[in-house]
């Protein structure tokens, strides 16, 4: 299907986008509307039945061609995104996969004056560990501190380490520890959740 043969909404203005904020102007309104009122939700007929049961008084006028038209807000804001090669399998034991991402500065540090922090997830549990760093370079040290902890209390050993390749990451010293310890480092692709 092509997109140039979609017929879209016609453009609207930022008061018309904003129509869900006067959702009781009235009770009557064309799919489209409603699509917009419901903050651009998607309203196929499973949906729009479930939304209908939960809202008093939400009936549809009907339009000529409801069905057949795409939203430009929502062709914008949901931009395409290249379909995964390959489904990756959940780990079944815990330390299989950690996940991990450092974030700052932060405009208000800790109570310590920290303006940075970095996360580690167990994938296979969801348990999430935080460790507040006062510098950007103090990754490698908080990934042996979560290490040891981990491994420790699970007794399991750390297999792979999942990152966004950011330079804290990728430094000799942090690559370094990883290949002598046989910790595998997973890179995600660019735009992509760790």
């Amino acid at each position: 299907m092509q997109c140039d043969k979609i017929p879209l909404f016609e453009p609207i203005s930022r008061s018309q986008a904003n129509l869900g904020l006067a959702t009781n102007l009235s009770p009557e309104a064309t799919l489209e509307t409603w699509h917009r009122r419901l903050c651009h939700r998607t309203l196929d007929n499973h949906n729009f039945q479930y939304i209908s049961d939960k809202v008093t008084d939400m009936r549809v006028k009907k339009d000529r061609d409801d069905t057949s038209k795409v939203c430009l807000l929502c062709a914008l804001g949901r931009p395409h995104k290249e379909a995964q090669t390959k489904q990756r399998e959940k780990p079944t034991k815990l330390l299989s996969v950690v996940h991990s991402d450092q974030c700052g500065p932060m405009q208000t540090t800790s109570i310590n004056g920290e303006p940075y922090f970095i996360t580690f997830t167990d994938e296979m549990s969801g348990r999430v560990s935080i460790y507040l760093l006062p510098t950007k370079d103090g990754a490698l040290a908080a990934f042996q501190a979560y290490r040891a902890r981990a491994e420790k209390s699970s007794g399991k050993e750390l297999k792979a380490l999942r990152t966004d390749g950011g330079g804290e990451y990728l430094n000799k010293q942090f690559l370094q520890y990883l290949k002598e310890d046989g910790i595998r480092h997973i890179v995600s692709p660019p735009d992509s959740p760790a």
